[in-house]
């Protein structure tokens, strides 16, 4: 059995959950709200919870477009923005792409399927060790 213990430095975040379904029209609204919140936390990491989603904006067209939508607003998404999302292929291909767009525009963009991976990204974990070490 392995037991092990971590460090968590975690910097203040914006969380924004959403359930149900997802289209382009809602996704601009959100990316329009969180915009909102970050330009007045400017210091705060972006975590988006979507594991109680389901998406119909999955075109390339859309996504490009969302992109576009999030680059206006560069200046205020200038922390990490984390996206946690459903563990099924479908999502993780959207993910794969949205994430492609978003480092060409030099965002510190990741997706994750785990809200932990998600926290550990933001905080620079420290592993303590193991009992096993």
């Amino acid at each position: 059995m392995s037991s092990g213990i971590k460090i968590y430095k975690i910097d203040d975040f914006i969380r924004k959950n959403e359930s149900g379904e997802i289209d382009f029209d809602r996704s601009m609204k959100i990316i329009r709200e969180l915009a909102t919140a970050a330009a007045f936390h400017t210091n705060h990491n972006i975590l988006i919870d979507l594991r109680d989603t389901t998406v119909t904006t999955n075109s390339m067209n859309d996504i490009l477009k969302i992109t576009i939508e999030m680059a206006r607003f560069k200046s205020i998404f200038k922390n990490k923005i984390a996206n946690v999302i459903p563990d099924n292929e479908e999502r993780l291909s959207i993910a794969k792409q949205f994430k492609a767009c978003l480092d060409i525009k030099d965002f510190q963009y990741n997706f994750f399927t785990d809200f932990e991976d998600a926290i550990e990204w933001f905080s620079g974990t420290t592993h303590l060790g193991t009992a096993n070490d």
